[in-house]
C-alpha cells in the first residue's frame, strides 16, 4: 500500500514533466520552484543566524517583530498582491502596448502610498502601544520604527513582484524573490553589529531600494507608449480593491494563525519563550512547505481538467496526491521526535533546549497542516467561493479560543496542534463539498481573452 501511495507521487510529477516537456507550462516554472527553496533556506539560515549573532533576548525581539511584519503588511496590502497580478495580466491581452497594464500598476501604488502613510504616523505616535501590542511590555518601543521600515519595504516587495507576475516574467520576479526574501534578511543580520533593531532596518532599506529599481526597470521596459490615460486610474483602482479586499480576511487569518499564538507566548511568558515558541512555529512552516510545489503543480492541472468535466480524474488525482502527502509527512514527522532534541542542540546551540518540547506538539500538527497546502490550491480550481478564506478564520478562531479559554489546561503548542487539525479536516470536508458542487453544475465555460496566458495568471 505505502508503495503504491509513493508511486501515485511520482505519477503525479512525471505527469507534470511531460506538461513541461510539452511546453504547456511557463518554462521558467524550474527557477520558480528554485526560488521558492531558496526563499524557505534563507528563512531557516537567518533564524539560525539570529539566535547566534543576537543571542536569547535578541532573538526574541527578532522574531517577534519578524511576524508582526508579516501580520500588519499581508492586511495592509488589501489584497493587492492578489489582484495585481489578476488585472495586469488580463490589461496586456485586451491592450498590447501596455499602456492599461501600467495604469493598473500606477493605480496600486496610489492605493498604496495613503495606507503606509497613514500607518506609519500613526507608528509614531503610538510607539509605546505598539510595542505593548505585540511585546507585552512598552520597553521594546524602539523596535517600532525599524518595525515599520520592514513593512513598507515588504510592501513595495510585493507590488513590484505582483506586477511582474501579471505580465508573466517570471524571471526577475523570482531573482527579486531570492535577493529580498531569501538573501536580504541573513546578510542583514551579519553585518547588524548584534541589534535586532538593525537587521530589521537594514532589511527593510534593501528591499525598498530594490523594489523600487527593479519596479523602475519594469515599467520603462513593459510599460506602454505614451501616457496612461487619466480616466484608466479610477476604474483600476475599484477593480483592485474591489477583487482584492474580501480576500484579506483569508490572507490575515493565515498569518495570524501562526503569529498570534508568538504574541500570546509573549505576553504570558516573556520574550525568550516567545523566541523558543517561534522556532516551533517555523520549522512546522519549513516542513508543509516541502509541499507546496504539489499544490503548484495541481493548480494549473485541476483547472483544466475542470474545463473537460473530468470529475473523475480530478477526484483520483487530489486523494493520491493527500494520501501520499499525509504518508511522507508522518514518516518525516515521526522521524523529526526521534532526534528533534539532538536537532536543535546541534543547530542552534544548547541555549535553545526549552524550544524541544513546544516543537513537539507543533511538528505533529504539521501533518493536518500538510493536507490544507495539498488541497487549498485545487479548491480554488473548482470552486468561486472562498473557502480557504473560511476554514482559515475559523482554525484561527479555534486556537484563539483555546489560548484564552483553556488557560493552564491546553498549552500554547497544543492550541495551534489542534487548530492545525481542524483546519486540515475542514479543508478536506470542503473539498468534497466543493467537488459534488463543481460535477453537479458541469464543465465550466472559459474565456479567453486575446493574447492571455492559458493560466490566466
Amino acid at each position: 500500500m505505502a508503495g503504491a501511495w509513493l508511486r501515485a507521487q511520482v505519477g503525479i510529477l512525471q505527469d507534470a514533466a511531460g506538461e513541461l516537456r510539452r511546453g504547456r507550462w511557463p518554462r521558467s516554472y524550474a527557477f520558480t520552484f528554485v526560488a521558492e527553496m531558496g526563499v524557505l533556506l534563507g528563512g531557516f539560515a537567518a533564524l539560525k543566524i539570529a539566535g547566534g549573532v543576537l543571542g536569547t533576548t535578541g532573538f526574541g525581539e527578532y522574531a517577534v517583530a519578524r511576524r508582526a511584519v508579516s501580520v500588519l503588511a499581508f492586511p495592509l496590502l488589501v489584497g493587492l498582491g492578489i489582484s495585481i497580478p489578476r488585472y495586469v495580466a488580463r490589461a496586456v491581452g485586451a491592450d498590447p502596448s501596455g499602456a492599461t497594464a501600467r495604469g493598473y500598476f500606477l493605480a496600486a501604488l496610489l492605493i498604496g502610498a495613503p495606507i503606509l502613510g497613514g500607518f506609519g504616523v500613526v507608528a509614531a505616535l503610538e510607539r509605546d502601544w505598539f510595542a505593548r501590542a505585540f511585546y507585552g511590555d512598552a520597553r521594546f518601543s524602539s523596535l517600532t520604527m525599524p518595525i515599520v521600515t520592514a513593512i513598507v519595504g515588504l510592501y513595495a516587495h510585493t507590488l513590484v513582484y505582483a506586477n511582474f507576475r501579471g505580465r508573466l516574467r517570471m524571471w526577475p520576479a523570482n531573482l527579486l524573490q531570492l535577493v529580498n526574501l531569501a538573501l536580504t534578511p541573513p546578510l542583514a543580520l551579519l553585518v547588524s553589529h548584534r541589534s535586532a533593531a538593525a537587521a530589521l532596518e537594514i532589511t527593510g532599506v534593501v528591499w525598498l531600494l530594490t523594489a523600487t529599481a527593479a519596479g523602475s526597470w519594469g515599467l520603462l521596459r513593459g510599460g506602454g507608449k505614451g501616457g496612461t490615460p487619466e480616466r484608466l486610474i479610477p476604474r483600476a483602482v475599484r477593480d483592485l480593491l474591489g477583487f482584492g479586499l474580501p480576500r484579506v480576511a483569508g490572507e490575515f487569518a493565515l498569518f495570524g494563525f501562526f503569529a498570534l499564538p508568538t504574541f500570546y507566548v509573549a505576553h504570558t511568558s516573556g520574550i525568550e519563550t516567545a523566541g523558543f515558541f517561534s522556532f516551533g512555529l517555523s520549522l512546522v512552516q519549513m516542513l508543509t512547505s516541502l509541499f507546496a510545489a504539489i499544490g503548484i503543480l495541481l493548480l494549473p492541472y485541476v483547472s483544466r481538467q475542470v474545463a473537460e468535466g473530468s470529475w473523475d480524474r480530478i477526484a483520483s488525482i487530489v486523494s493520491r496526491a493527500v494520501t501520499g502527502s499525509l504518508f511522507i509527512t508522518v514518516l518525516l514527522v515521526f522521524a523529526l521526535q526521534a532526534v528533534l532534541d539532538r536537532l536543535i542542540l546541534l543547530l542552534m546551540g544548547s541555549a535553545f533546549a526549552p524550544a524541544v518540547q513546544p516543537a513537539r506538539w507543533l511538528i505533529t500538527g504539521a501533518i493536518p497542516f500538510v493536507a490544507y497546502t495539498v488541497v487549498r490550491d485545487s479548491l480554488d480550481a473548482v470552486a468561486t467561493w472562498p473557502y480557504n478564506s473560511v476554514n482559515v478564520v475559523v482554525a484561527l478562531a479555534t486556537v484563539t479560543g483555546l489560548l484564552w479559554l483553556g488557560g493552564g489546561v491546553v498549552s500554547p503548542a497544543l492550541a495551534v496542534a489542534l487548530g492545525c487539525s481542524g483546519l486540515g479536516v475542514l479543508t478536506l470536508l470542503t473539498w468534497g463539498r466543493a467537488l459534488r458542487a463543481a460535477r453537479a453544475s458541469g464543465p465550466r465555460a472559459v474565456t479567453v481573452v486575446p493574447g492571455d496566458s492559458e493560466f490566466g495568471v
